[in-house]
C-alpha cells in the first residue's frame, strides 16, 4: 500500500489487526465485553495505525528504560 499509486489515505488499526493476527476483532458479543469497551475497542480500531502503535511502543520504551541508580549516602549521625 505505501509503494502503491494514488492518494495516500493512511492505514487504521482495525487493517494492520487484520493483516497480523488474520481476522478482524469483535465487540459485539456481550459475554466478552461491555458496552463502554466495546465503544472504545470500535473506536481505537478506528484511529490510524501509527497513533496505537506509536503509543504503545512509547509506553513499552518508558516502561522498561533503564533508570539511573540514586546514590544513597550515608550521613556520619547515624
Amino acid at each position: 500500500m505505501a509503494l502503491g499509486t494514488g492518494a495516500y489515505n493512511g492505514l487504521a488499526t482495525l487493517d494492520v489487526w487484520t493483516l497480523l493476527v488474520g481476522q478482524t476483532p469483535s465487540f459485539s458479543t456481550a459475554a466478552d465485553s461491555t458496552a463502554l469497551l466495546a465503544t472504545v475497542g470500535a473506536g481505537i480500531m478506528a484511529m490510524p495505525a501509527w497513533v496505537v502503535f506509536g503509543a504503545f511502543g512509547f509506553i513499552v520504551l518508558h516502561v522498561s528504560r533503564k533508570r539511573a541508580r540514586r546514590r544513597v549516602f550515608r550521613s556520619s549521625f547515624s
